[in-house]
């Protein structure tokens, strides 16, 4: 009898292989150094929540909350069990089976960047603002990619209210592809419409729960503040099923220290209070720790991705996450 697999794995990344290359940003105890920073950030400043619901749950949990400025500080025991209990692999389920992703260990895989508000027509070569059809059509070109194992929205319609643009890149999706999907909810109530229609595609609620067809990616804001809109769109995914990638976009320079060091303590900081957000709404949620954090152009003020800045951070990042034994996404620019 023939067995199929029908589970993709991608390549190892070859850290500490005789198979692969790698790069071997830190040793273990640089990377605790880094972590004990990152608690005392926690604690002695913590970070701006905005949403009240979230510094509730904070606070029940045992964090210190300052009603005036919002600043939630956050005790390292919290910290420690927010990492101990994620999830140390992550299903990315499609809607066909083989096209599931599993994230584990140091094994990689490639997903597409987004999300454009710009495009280079295929057939005019000008620059444009992308429309619905592009959406479609660029859902397409990813879906038939095999170098491509999961979906993140690439492009947003110009034409459509921007409060309601990620429904529609989700229709997109749930049209034209059949893997599993990055899409960052803007709101709450697009989330829910968002869950529901996953709901539909995949035959009803308990069998999406089952196989969530896509995750949430929700962004810090640099430095160190947790905004209403992102934070309580998390907690709505959690209560709907939808697993999430947290996800920060410092610039090093701007937003952030210019040095990268530094950089990586409030990045780390940003995202770690956030899985313990996660975590304090439901032990065991799985959550993937995510970076697009670069540096600043000081001359221009533009974000420089695809700069030699940002393939070393999104390496320390990948580090650090192995380190925490929790699965990885970074931007490769």
């Amino acid at each position: 009898m023939e067995v199929i697999n029908l589970t993709v794995r991608g390549i190892h990344a070859g850290s500490t292989r005789m198979d692969g290359i790698g790069l071997n940003m830190f040793t273990n105890d640089e990377l605790y150094d880094v972590h004990l920073a990152t608690l005392d950030l926690l604690w002695d400043i913590g970070v701006r929540v905005e949403s009240e619901e979230a510094r509730e749950i904070f606070y029940s949990a045992g964090c210190t909350v300052n009603r005036e400025t919002n600043i939630v500080k956050i005790p390292a025991f919290l910290v420690e069990d927010a990492i101990r209990s994620i999830p140390k692999t992550f299903r990315a389920c499609g809607r066909k089976r083989e096209n599931d992703w599993l994230n584990e260990g140091n094994r990689t895989g490639f997903v597409n960047f987004g999300e454009a508000i710009r495009m280079i027509d295929p057939y005019t070569r000008q620059l444009r603002k992308p429309f619905k059809k592009d959406v479609d059509d660029v859902t397409r070109f990813c879906e038939a990619m095999d170098q491509i194992v999961v979906y993140e929205r690439a492009l947003g319609p110009s034409e459509v209210d921007p409060d309601v643009s990620q429904v529609h890149i989700a229709e997109s999706f749930y049209n034209f592809s059949t893997k599993h999907a990055y899409i960052g909810m803007n709101r709450p109530e697009n989330m829910r419409a968002v869950a529901k229609m996953g709901y539909v595609v995949s035959g009803g609620e308990d069998k999406f729960r089952e196989r969530p067809l896509f995750s949430q990616s929700t962004d810090p804001v640099a430095p160190l503040v947790h905004a209403k809109g992102a934070t309580d769109t998390l907690l709505q995914a959690i209560r709907l099923g939808v697993p999430a990638k947290i996800n920060s976009m410092g610039l090093a320079g701007g937003t952030t220290c210019v040095h990268l060091a530094s950089t990586l303590v409030t990045h780390n900081a940003e995202i770690l209070s956030m899985f313990v957000l996660g975590q304090l709404e439901k032990r065991g949620y799985p959550m993937v720790y995510g970076t697009s954090t670069t540096m600043m152009d000081l001359r221009t003020t533009v974000a420089c991705v695809g700069t030699p800045e940002l393939a070393l951070f999104s390496a320390a990042c990948a580090k650090l996450s192995q380190f925490y034994n929790i699965p990885v996404w970074v931007a490769g620019g």
